[in-house]
């Protein structure tokens, strides 16, 4: 993909070099030229010169040059034609490319970023004079949330009308759609997505709004955040709310925190911690922090990480060595979470910042904290569990450091403390034992097998592999509860998946060679009906587990009522397919709220 000629040139020309430099650095004028502290290194003596006249920049200290592309390109971390948009939309330059195709897509996003920025425009607007937003204003601040700051992160109110937005903007509803902020009402007429909540703007890199958090007020209905569904320009797994505001600052501190929600990164900033993003109702996931390695190396975790275990720590580990990240951990005190601190006690959570230790590090001190070491059978069982943890880490020189320093805490000799961290042997490239010799069976018995694929996950799979046309727009990630066929469906969903499946073998491309040569012995949508079974049943179990009053109870009731009445259409071959759909509609639903939402009004019946 290119831009046209032309219009590079004309970028090149109307762009006022020092006109950009200055919204970064404070120049002053030098004869002909102007001259700053260089953003690029740490200075006291200005040693960065802009010529505007040849619309170039040099740096006497560090050598860095270039146009004022290069330098929107090292300042914003854009690419190339990134860059050069970057300075169009300043300069009101409507550019061409020379693939149309991506000329057309380029517009449609660029439309639906116009309507973005006049919702939040709307929101921000009604929260600031809106009479029905009185409430909202009263709440904030009590909040500690002053002026300036919901000016800063420009947040809103959505009311509470089924289609007080649409009416507003007065678009198409596909556009609507499109954009996140609503859909079809059951009468034809567009109805609104977001409806009386605190609105939270989530902005890309370069401070375009790409979608919003909706959080529910005290007296509000649940979930307590309803967030964007994934749009063209919306996708969860790969945006940082506050990362827009938060860039310099991270460049900067060389070190990125990473909150669990909107109000902590905004209490970090009111403390005086603009490092600060949280993911947008998702864990953390690899883009995010290949994301996040743009800016900064050093990750610290600011929520509890307590829980975390091997699949968490295999998550970080890789992490370190794909993207050359440093993952630290802040213990925040019991309970509390940074916009709490924040409000309560701003100089804790600059201690806790400051006080960050590495992931490895952190659990392992959690399980010393816990431990009696006092007690012999304290110290065994510490050096046990610390074993388990430090085996778990990639790196053999970082096992050994952490090691000594266990024996010596937990008061054992270092090589009864190394043979517990011992690593299992690979599971691949074994050696062949000599012919006749009796078999090893001691590692195949140490070793945890992976758990077997339900019945009903393996059918979903065979079902999806032979007719994908029926059963692909039913299928869902929740339908799977292994992580193997989690993979094999992430797979077999994918364009081109049969040529990969020959290239990476994996526990998933085994599973999925399994299914392609297995018949198809039932109807599909039957199959997808058995998954669903599962399902439900493991969501009536956890109900069982998470409610603890009769209210709580009360609340849910329409929804089990509602799962049980499609549950037993299921099982009829006369009503299985509206009532799988139905279903399948109400899961897509949970996946985008994150919440049980009752189902919607035309399915209660």
């Amino acid at each position: 993909m290119g831009i046209h000629d032309e219009d590079l040139q004309r970028v090149k020309i109307e762009t006022d070099l020092s006109g950009v430099v200055s919204q970064y650095v404070a120049l002053r004028k030098v004869g002909q030229r102007w001259s700053g502290l260089c953003p690029f290194h740490n200075e006291k003596t200005p040693s960065f010169s802009v010529n505007a006249e040849e619309g170039f920049f040099y740096c006497f200290g560090c050598q860095k040059s270039g146009d004022a592309i290069t330098f929107v390109r090292e300042m914003e971390h854009l690419d190339f034609v990134g860059a050069v948009e970057w300075l169009a939309n300043r300069l009101g330059i409507a550019l061409r490319y020379t693939d149309t195709s991506d000329g057309t897509n380029r517009k449609e996003r660029q439309e639906l970023t116009d309507i973005l920025e006049k919702a939040a425009d709307f929101y921000h607007q009604t929260l600031r004079t809106g009479t029905s937003a009185g409430k909202v204003r009263s709440y904030l601040r009590s909040r500690g949330f002053d002026s300036e700051t919901v000016d800063q992160f420009r947040i809103g109110y959505a009311p509470d009308k089924w289609d007080a937005l649409a009416s507003h903007l007065g678009i198409p509803t596909p556009k609507l759609e499109a954009a996140g902020l609503g859909r079809p009402g059951q009468r034809g007429g567009p109805i609104d997505f977001f409806r009386d909540r605190i609105m939270f703007p989530v902005f890309d890199t370069n401070g375009a709004v790409v979608g919003f958090g909706g959080r529910m007020l005290p007296d509000g209905q649940q979930p307590k955040y309803k967030n964007t569904p994934q749009t063209r320009l919306y996708d969860k797994s790969k945006v940082l709310y506050g990362l827009h505001l938060a860039k310099k600052h991270i460049v900067e501190a060389d070190e990125i925190v990473v909150c669990e929600g909107y109000t902590d990164v905004i209490g970090c900033f009111r403390a005086g911690i603009p490092r600060a993003v949280a993911t947008c109702g998702t864990a953390l996931t690899d883009d995010h922090v290949k994301l996040m390695t743009r800016f900064a190396k050093r990750i610290v975790i600011a929520f509890d990480a307590d829980g975390a275990g091997k699949a968490a720590a295999d998550r970080f580990y890789g992490w370190e060595d794909r993207h050359n990240a440093e993952v630290f951990v802040a213990a925040m005190p019991e309970g509390a979470d940074p916009g709490q601190l924040a409000e309560e006690n701003p100089s804790a959570l600059t201690d806790a910042l400051a006080a960050a230790e590495p992931f490895l590090s952190y659990r392992i001190n959690r399980v010393l904290d816990k431990s009696d070491l006092s007690l012999v059978e304290g110290r065994a069982r510490a050096a046990a569990d610390t074993g388990a943890i430090i085996a778990e880490h990639p790196n053999e020189v970082v096992r050994d450091q952490y090691l000594i320093e266990v024996a010596q805490k937990v008061r054992i000799d270092i090589e009864q403390m190394r043979r517990l961290v011992k690593k299992p042997n690979p599971t691949r490239h074994q050696p062949t034992p000599p012919p006749g010799s009796p078999p090893d069976n001691s590692d195949t018995q140490q070793r945890s097998q992976p758990p077997a694929v339900p019945q009903a996950e393996l059918n979903l799979l065979r079902a999806l592999v032979h007719d994908p046309e029926t059963v692909t727009p039913l299928a869902l990630p929740a339908m799977f509860s292994n992580p193997t066929a989690i993979d094999a469906y992430h797979l077999v969903t994918t364009d081109g998946w049969r040529e990969q499946i020959d290239e990476t073998p994996t526990a998933a491309t085994t599973l999925i060679g399994r299914v392609l040569v297995e018949e198809l012995d039932a109807d599909p949508i039957e199959l997808v009906s058995r998954a669903l079974d599962a399902v439900i049943n493991r969501w009536n179990t956890e109900l069982r587990y998470d409610v603890h009053d009769i209210e709580q109870l009360r609340q849910h009731q329409p929804i089990v009522q509602w799962l049980t009445h499609r549950q037993e259409e299921m099982h009829s071959d006369d009503t299985r397919t509206a009532a799988v759909e139905a279903i399948v509609d109400w899961l897509r639903n949970q996946e985008t709220t994150g919440e049980p939402d009752q189902p919607s009004d035309q399915n209660l019946n």
